[in-house]
């Protein structure tokens, strides 16, 4: 979670860091001290007015922005009163402005120490460490604030996210209660929100939704906010019902129209988030995020060239961005297109060495380069950070049965399976049966795979062949019949027909399906009869 710290003491809009760099450019201004002066002097200091004066000047000289003015003028107060906890505090605005995050903690803590009840100082270490991602230490900062001034709001809301954050919502609800209606800023609604979609209470949700609508908040950006996570919360309904009201008040609203193509993507309304997606982008043509979510629905639809194009642009603008690379080795891996993929996970894998997706997508792209050594190398890596993770499992099996290492293939397969049911892994298993002659296992396992999903071709062919072999040409015709149906280019399975018919002598059925199968053979190169599992990208 990331807060800046703003001259007014009153909390910015809070979401997720991407990286330190990015939390401390964010982070603007940590000052909360205006108003406390007087009262925090009184108690901890006994200073003459000039350093007051001084104090009210290098106030002014950081919202200026005039960095070295503030320090001049904080260290002239320091040097008459080394412990003075307003100098000390604002000195550490100073350094947190200048991202010398490690100085700023110390002169806030110095400043602490130096004056207990300073809740300005509570504040400013407070939201410092939640820019370093350190929310459990920030959470205690924050109820200590907490007890000192039990009557501020921003304080309530702080506390109330962090438990929110942390999956503890019972306890952010208990904070947002002590929070009156007319006090409410749109920081409240959204975590309120997600504190009764976290506890299922999804009827108090929809009243909540109702409310929100109706108090009509001034900001787009709001709107859309709270309709992605009503969204995200199973309520894709009321979240279009709050958007589409937003539209029509504001049809220019990027935000608005972004949240409704993300929402109507997420239904499957593909041709609506286009339309929708497609405005925002017009509004804001290099947004990377919105190119993404372009290229997503037009993957989703099929359309994996419109996709490419869309990411290659996202590339031009934010060639460094791994989301945006990620996307690009995904949509060129479906395409086949392996040489454009292959250095897109590979640059992901030795910058982020131990992100699982991005290892899973460079084994991917390295088994459809029929590489199945390094394929499987990578995936005992891929195992080792995600152990009960059953693709892992079923694609280090499906490298080592192309290896016909069966012993070690079946024993990874068949912990995919006992992690997950899957057809998919139990068909590799039915062939590593096959591939060792234990034809009656084989039958078995694919009879099972047909039945749990009907539409498996490849088991269907795999069942037929086996069928045949054993001298069940009846059963085998049955099958292989099936499987053309479900998938009329199956080689194998047009093949094993042909043989089928002529053992049947069905002779010029048979020519018809071994000249079907010649005329697939020279189409075709190898049939992948692996399905490949790529998973979802991390989420920033």
């Amino acid at each position: 979670m990331h807060c800046s710290i703003t001259t007014s003491g009153k909390p910015r809009q809070c979401g997720n860091p991407t990286s330190n760099a990015t939390r401390l450019t964010n982070a603007v201004v940590l000052l909360v001290l205006l108003v406390a002066i007087p009262l925090v002097r009184g108690q901890t200091a006994h200073s003459s007015d000039i350093n007051l004066s001084r104090l009210a000047e290098a106030i002014n000289a950081i919202s200026q922005g005039d960095l070295p003015a503030a320090e001049s003028l904080l260290n002239s107060v320091l040097a008459e009163s080394p412990s003075d906890a307003d100098a000390l505090n604002l000195l550490g605005v100073v350094r947190a402005q200048e991202q010398n995050t490690v100085e700023a903690e110390r002169l806030f803590r110095l400043a602490r120490a130096a004056a207990p009840a300073h809740v300005g100082v509570q504040l400013n270490l407070g939201k410092l460490l939640l820019t370093l991602n350190r929310t459990s230490e920030a959470l205690q900062v924050f109820q200590s604030a907490h007890r000192l001034a039990p009557q501020r709001v921003d304080i309530k809301l702080h506390l109330a996210t962090l438990n929110a954050n942390s999956g503890n919502y019972q306890r952010a609800l208990e904070y947002l209660r002590l929070v009156p209606r007319s006090a409410a800023t749109n920081d409240y609604f959204p975590v309120l929100l997600r504190s009764l979609i976290g506890l299922n209470r999804l009827e108090e949700a929809r009243r909540l939704a109702r409310e929100f609508s109706e108090l009509r908040p001034s900001k787009p950006e709001a709107q859309a906010e709270f309709a992605l996570l009503l969204a995200k919360g199973g309520l894709s309904n009321e979240a279009l019902i709050l958007l589409e009201a937003a539209h029509r008040q504001t049809p220019a609203s990027f935000p608005v129209l972004y949240g409704l193509g993300i929402i109507n993507a997420s239904r499957k309304r593909y041709d609506k988030a286009e339309e929708h997606l497609s405005e925002a982008l017009k509004i804001k043509p290099d947004d990377v995020t919105t190119l993404r979510a372009l290229a997503n629905v037009a993957r989703a639809t099929g359309n994996l060239e419109k996709s490419l194009a869309h990411l290659v642009q996202a590339r031009r603008i934010a060639p460094d961005a791994p989301e945006v690379l990620y996307d690009f080795g995904v949509t060129t891996l479906q395409m086949d297109l392996l040489l454009d993929a292959l250095p897109a996970f590979e640059r992901l894998h030795q910058t982020y060495p131990r992100q699982a997706a991005y290892l899973y997508a460079l084994a991917a792209t390295r088994w459809k380069k029929g590489e199945t050594v390094e394929t499987a190398r990578l995936m005992r890596s891929y195992i080792a950070l995600k152990p009960q993770d059953p693709s892992g499992f079923y694609l280090l099996g499906a490298a080592l049965l192309r290896q016909e290492l069966i012993t070690d293939a079946r024993a990874a397969l068949q912990r995919s399976l006992s992690l997950k049911a899957d057809p998919d892994t139990e068909y590799l298993i039915g062939v590593s049966f096959e591939q060792v002659g234990d034809r009656v296992a084989a039958i078995n396992t694919f009879r099972r795979v047909v039945q749990s999903s009907p539409g498996h071709a490849a088991a269907h062919a795999a069942l037929g062949a086996a069928y045949r072999e054993a001298g069940k040409y009846i059963e085998a015709r049955r099958a292989l019949e099936r499987a053309i149906e479900l998938d009329s280019n199956d080689l194998r399975a047009n093949y094993q027909l042909g043989l089928v018919y002529a053992k049947l002598g069905e002779k010029e059925a048979a020519k018809r399906m071994f000249a079907r199968a010649d005329d697939l053979r020279s189409q075709q190169r190898n049939q992948e009869s692996v399905i490949l599992k790529l998973i979802e990208s991390p989420q920033p």
